[in-house]
């Protein structure tokens, strides 16, 4: 099967140029051949077509067509130009939903097509110019002003379209500008500024006349960095032009939609084929069909071409086209994908002489060629050979894409697998062993070329092309390594050790490579002071002063005259070198020493490589850490996994490891030496030593960490949570101690301590270093076993221990004695005890003292939280009945007594909150009497709080009634029940508990309770329509009678007062039938209707016969009012004009002198204009009323006249034989 059978070619090898679309057979041909997807034709139509169009009214903006060389810039813009010169076009259109998008331009406009290059000129002199040409060529007369005399450049152009609509009124102007881009490149800063301002003013003339331009760019313009200095007018220009960018994925499409077409059968086998491959490479299966689409042609390769940034003629169409053109009629290869990559775009770069011309090219384009020679010369697998020149095209190709040859961006091996469908023979189609293969060829690749021009950044594992790297630094630092002595290579080995054991010590000696150390005493898990000597152990009398142990690196190479003296104090390491470690040890030597030698560019690349050394041989040492030594200790050598047998960690690393070797091989040294050291519950080293002591300082101020709880553990002073120093042997040694002084004596700091080296101090009993002893002091001090006296004398005892936080650590460290506290005041605590009820036999056993302390602290928090809480109901309505509780001087007492008992109570917590700190208790027998008065009181208060809420529910009903109209009889009995209040609540203060007095009241004020709601259950059913009643009043609400009447309201010479007033009369009838007496225990007043004792409404007994009966007169009424209006023979004159039907109506109403069962609308209308002819003067009654009664007293004839005037008033003007008189 050949590529000719799966693809229907078409190539595009010809380069469009846009002005050969004025010829109509050319640009025929191009409307015929353009293909686009649908995506693509949606693309246009805002940016592009609804500019164009001038059918409707908008903004229209100039329109910007980007796209690369040879993506089809040109030719979309010759489609469109043609299109809208000619609507025949719009049959050759292939894309249908772009031809109906077009049909808005079609033939609408005279096209001038311009390709700019070459020229000084400015952008208006050559626009112009070659508008003068068409104009000429079209008869319009035109002549173009002396620029130099052009003030206004919209104004030339208005006037430029003005002689163009002259000669074609229905018309627009279509310029059509490509290779737009290249013309502004060539501009200075001063000529591109002028030139984008008249630019600009070509967008703006786009939306204020028939003007219409498209230009043709290869990149975007607005926010390029090329034109960085003219932003500000870039900014301006932007507002006037849109943009419409040709996109990878158009250009595929045209790719395989043009050149590479393929049938549905085409494709089946296309993705067969590419089915056998698709699990060797990333993302094709779920990208077939694009893979299938552009068949052979690999989807990265448009990707990778569009992103050379130095080449711009690059012409991606063309390009593919030829490459097909050379393998149309080759077999496809059945055991392989058969893909062509960007990889295959290298051979057209590096023959391209022109291209050479260009610096950057053909520094990549050397570098490249020199890595295929040496390739095609020296490379050690003849079968992977191809393979490794593909690679090396590829990483070229992609080394143009970097935007700068300094970049340290390529392609990793997954990258060039997937990206360039890299395929070797394997034993079965696996990824994996793929991938490995394409990673073994580019490690053969970096060691054929020794490292040259092509470099693997291990920050990212890409590959790329390094045209810079003509230096072969691997082989110098060989070169170098043969030749390193053995001294030099201690002295790397040394630097390497320095770094694994992860210290940034400075030499202690200044010349000699010895360090001060800490080493953690495993056992004791706290750290020995002592020094690590990387060198000859004869150097150990140059360190002082002396300190607990000395650990020597011995030197691995040239290590003539080496002795050691086996001392307690002294270990040996000797490192066993292999020949692997020697070699990458004179690698990293030597690359170290070139790198000293060497500047710049050359330095950095030694260090690196340097540092790639150092990292192979930190793993060595890290992976062969419990082999690679032996250790030395008394005379005896092991290896070192044996020193670790039982205590090895795989979690540690090498300087853990080292160090708790050490320390293994020190522990019956330093127990020896340290036989009552403490054995540390937490890890401590230098680092975190001062912030551990500082935690369990503040541990006796309450502030109880986890790591200062263990710190304690540590010295034996924590039983439990509970500090009891009398347990532990340290504190027990100084508790007796300080019992055997005599009166007043004191032990001084220089009775406890001894200096031991540089300022640090140690006790003198159990060589605790002095940062660690004043744990020890302190828990006797909250035990009360002491008082510590600091130097600026403050006196530490149990009961200000809380000041610990804010009391330097030197001032702890470095105190002035230790003495014996004060004795407690027994008798008085056991009263204070009897007082709180707990019981005082807890204060006679020292041991039974911390339950004693327990039930205190708890005892005095609950009595000072009563205090409080009692003092706020004081002061927030202690009150019943709108009545104080007690009087005020009662209430004076109690506020003080509840303040005084929490002053007193409040901080006991802080004060007494350890059997030691009892000793401070200072209150007299009279003080604490007073107290338990003042105590009391404060239940007396909580009782009244009993009777306040046990009583609040009933006393709020009777307040709520007593406001009421309950009647004189009920109101003498609330008085009486309010007396038994006052003396049942003043009961209180003899003796009376809350409640008894509570119950009291309750008893009687549930009586008239009772009382009342019997009164208003009566009131309220006298007040209120039952069931029955309101099913009546509903019923009457729907009579036809009332019904009638609302209808012949609207007859003007009814008066409606009397219809408004009935059913005011019964709206005003309230219904409630749903009330009980049970629910009247919970509510005062009804909770469904509201209604009160003395609300002024009626009784309901007989209102529902009153206003049946009203109803039915003033039916009556008015139906006599209406037969004697239209009995009058004026209106009676009138009916002639009516309607016969309306006549009818009123002829039956007259004839049976009674109005219809159901007056309806119709009658209504009738009677209306039966008197339409009338006059109606209405007058208000109330109005009327009140001008009468302002009249003074008068005779007969006075007030008739004065009635005749009044009545004058409403009718003057008026025709006495049509005007009626209405009262409402």
């Amino acid at each position: 099967m050949k590529y000719s059978d799966l693809i229907s070619f078409s190539p595009i090898e010809d380069v469009i140029q846009l002005t050969t679309a004025d010829d109509a057979n050319r640009a025929r041909e191009y409307v015929k051949s353009y293909v686009m997807s649908d995506t693509m034709a949606e693309n246009l139509k805002s940016p592009v077509l609804d500019q164009l169009q001038m059918d409707e009214v908008v903004d229209n903006k100039g329109v910007l067509v980007v796209g690369n060389y040879g993506t089809g810039k040109s030719h979309l813009m010759s489609v469109i130009s043609s299109v809208a010169k000619d609507a025949e076009y719009l049959q050759y259109v292939q894309n249908k939903k772009f031809a109906k998008e077009m049909e808005c331009i079609a033939g609408k406009f005279e096209v001038l097509r311009i390709e700019i290059g070459g020229v000084t000129m400015s952008l208006r002199e050559i626009l112009f110019g070659f508008i003068e040409d068409d104009f000429a060529a079209r008869g319009i007369d035109f002549k173009v002003p002396d620029f130099d005399t052009v003030r206004d450049n919209k104004k030339l152009i208005r006037d430029m379209m003005l002689a163009f609509s002259a000669k074609y009124p229905d018309k627009g102007y279509m310029i059509v500008v490509d290779e737009f881009l290249s013309y502004l490149s060539s501009r200075d800063e001063r000529q591109i500024v002028l030139d984008l301002e008249f630019f600009r003013a070509l967008g703006e003339m786009c939306s204020k006349s028939k003007l219409r331009i498209i230009c043709g760019v290869q990149e975007k313009i607005f926010d390029n960095p090329r034109f960085s200095f003219v932003s500000d007018t870039l900014k301006h220009v932007s507002d006037r032009f849109t943009q419409i960018v040709i996109t990878k994925e158009a250009t595929s499409y045209v790719v395989s939609e043009r050149i590479l077409k393929k049938t549905p059968e085409q494709k089946a086998l296309i993705r067969k084929h590419l089915e056998k491959f698709s699990m060797l490479y990333t993302g094709m299966s779920s990208r077939m069909d694009e893979f299938v689409d552009l068949y052979p042609i690999h989807p990265s390769y448009i990707d990778v071409f569009n992103k050379i940034y130095l080449i711009e003629n690059r012409r991606i169409l063309k390009n593919i086209s030829m490459t097909i053109r050379d393998i149309f009629n080759q077999d496809v290869p059945e055991t392989e994908p058969g893909i062509i990559s960007f990889d295959n775009y290298w051979p057209a770069i590096k023959s391209n002489g022109l291209l050479k011309s260009d610096v950057t090219i053909n520094r990549v384009v050397t570098a490249s060629g020199q890595l295929e020679d040496i390739i095609n010369r020296a490379f050690p697998k003849a079968v992977y050979k191809p393979l490794a020149i593909k690679i090396i095209c590829a990483l070229s190709v992609h080394r143009l894409t970097t935007n700068g040859l300094d970049v340290h961006f390529g392609l990793t091996a997954e990258n060039l697998k997937d990206d360039l469908c890299l395929f070797l023979p394997m034993p079965e189609q696996d990824a994996d062993f793929l991938l490995a293969l394409i990673k073994t060829t580019l490690k053969d690749i970096m060691a054929t070329v020794s490292g040259q021009f092509i470099i693997c950044n291990d920050a990212n594992n890409q590959y790329y092309i390094d045209v810079d790297k003509v230096v072969d630094y691997d082989e110098k630092i060989k070169q170098k390594a043969s030749i390193m002595a053995g001294g030099e290579l201690n002295r790397y080995f040394y630097q390497l050790i320095y770094s694994c054991l992860d210290w940034d010590a400075k030499q202690y000696v200044p010349g000699f490579e010895i360090y001060q150390r800490d080493l953690n005493w495993d056992s004791h898990n706290i750290f020995r002071e002592g020094y690590l000597f990387l060198g000859l152990p004869g150097e150990r009398s140059t360190a002082q002063p002396e300190r607990d142990f000395y650990i020597h690196i011995m030197p691995p190479y040239s290590t003539a005259g080496v002795t050691v003296k086996n001392l307690e104090d002294e270990v040996y390491f000797f490192f066993k070198s292999t020949d692997e470690f020697k070699e990458i040890l004179g690698y990293y030597s030597a690359a170290n020493a070139q790198a000293e030698i060497s500047e710049g560019k050359d330095k950095d690349a030694y260090l690196s490589k340097a540092t790639m050394y150092r990292k192979k041989l930190l793993k060595y040492l890290s992976d062969n850490k419990n082999t690679c030594f032996d250790v030395l200790y008394k005379g005896q050598r092991r290896q070192l996994i044996e020193i670790l047998r039982g205590s090895f960690n795989r979690d540690m690393d090498f300087k853990d490891t080292v160090d708790l070797a050490a320390s293994l091989c020190f522990d019956e040294y330093f127990y020896g030496k340290y036989p009552d050291y403490p054995v540390m519950k937490t890890k401590v080293t230098r680092k975190n030593m001062a912030e551990n002591v500082r935690q369990a300082f503040d541990y006796f101020a309450g502030r109880k960490t986890q790591t200062a709880t263990l710190m304690l553990q540590s010295f034996g002073v924590l039983d439990g949570d509970k500090i009891r120093p009398e347990a532990s042997k340290y504190a027990a040694y100084y508790i007796d101690q300080l019992k055997q002084l005599p009166p007043q004596g004191v032990i001084n700091y220089s009775d406890i301590f001894d200096v031991k080296y540089d300022d640090q101090y140690e006790d003198k009993h159990f060589k605790i270093n002095y940062l660690f002893t004043p744990i020890i002091f302190l828990s006797m001090v909250y035990a009360g076993y002491a008082t510590m006296t600091l130097r600026n004398g403050t006196v530490l005892s149990a009961s200000n221990l809380d000041t610990v936080p804010r009391i330097g650590v030197l001032d702890l460290y470095e105190f002035k004695y230790l003495a014996r506290p004060a004795q407690m005041a027994m008798a008085e605590l056991k009263k204070l005890f009897e007082v709180l009820k707990i019981n005082p036999v807890l204060l006679d056993n020292p041991k039974d003292r911390d339950e004693g302390v327990r039930q205190l602290l708890e005892k005095s928090m609950n009595t000072s939280n009563a205090a409080v809480i009692a003092y706020q109901k004081l002061n927030n309505g202690f009150e019943l009945w709108h009545e104080p509780l007690v009087d005020s001087q009662h209430l004076n007492a109690m506020q003080k007594a509840c303040e005084a008992v929490k002053d007193e109570f409040s901080n006991y917590s802080a004060r007494f909150n350890t059997p030691a700190k009892l000793n401070n208790f200072t209150l007299t027998f009279e003080e604490i009497d007073k107290l338990a008065e003042q105590i009391a009181l404060i239940k007396v208060i909580k009782e009244f709080s009993t009777f306040k809420t046990e009583c609040t529910n009933n006393v709020s009903y009777v307040c709520n009634i007593e406001i009421s109209d309950i009647g004189s009889n009920l109101k003498q009995k609330l008085e009486a029940v309010k007396a038994e209040l006052r003396s049942a609540r003043d009961s209180i203060l003899t003796g009376v508990s809350g409640a008894a007095a509570a119950q009291k009241v309750n008893i009687v004020l549930e009586k008239v309770k009772e009382e009342y709601i019997d009164v208003y259950y009566e009131e309220h059913k006298k007040k209120r329509l039952d069931i029955t009643d309101a099913k009546r009043r509903g019923k009457l609400q729907e009579s036809l009678t009332l019904a009638n009447l609302r209808k012949l309201r609207s007859i003007e010479i009814l008066s409606a007062a009397k219809l408004a007033a009935i059913e005011q009369d019964m709206a005003n009838l309230k219904v409630c039938y749903e009330l009980t007496p049970t629910e009247l225990k919970s509510s005062h007043i009804c909770p469904h209707c509201h209604y009160s004792l003395g609300d002024k409404a009626a009784n309901v007994a007989g209102q529902l016969d009153n206003i049946e009966i009203r109803i039915d007169e003033l039916l009556e009424e008015w139906q006599q009012t209406l037969l004697d209006t239209i009995s009058d023979p004026i209106v009676a004159s009138q009916k002639e004009y009516l309607s016969a039907e309306q006549q009818k109506v009123i002829d039956e109403f007259i004839t049976t002198a009674s109005l219809p069962k159901r007056v309806d609308d119709f009658f209504i209308k009738a009677i209306k204009a039966l008197l339409k002819g009338f006059e109606p003067v209405v007058i208000d009654a109330k109005d009327l009323m009140d001008k009468l009664m302002k009249l003074p007293p008068m005779d007969e004839t006075a007030f008739k006249q004065k009635l005749n005037e009044l009545v004058a008033d409403y009718t003057k003007g008026k025709d006495e034989g049509k005007l009626r008189i209405i009262v409402k």
